[in-house]
């Protein structure tokens, strides 16, 4: 059984951008990121397919650990 799992983000987007782009050297083949921009509002879709629930829901921690971690960072560097 194939699971998908998508995680968005909505907000500025030179902070969504640079936030993503610091896990890009991560497993890129487990997601896909999608950059949307509807009027003023900006949003990133990162989509999970994995065979397994519990592999996609690892991947998703894992991307949600990572995204944490490097907004904080952005944060206080700014």
């Amino acid at each position: 059984m194939e699971s998908t799992i998508v995680i968005q983000l909505k907000g500025d987007q030179d902070q969504i951008t640079k936030t993503i782009e610091s896990i890009m050297p991560d497993d890129t083949e487990s997601f896909t990121i999608e950059y949307i921009t509807q009027g003023t509002e900006f949003l990133a879709s990162i989509t999970i397919n994995s065979r397994s629930l519990s592999s996609a829901k690892e991947t998703a921690d894992d991307i949600l650990a990572c995204l944490g971690a490097a907004s904080m960072a952005l944060d206080i560097l700014q």
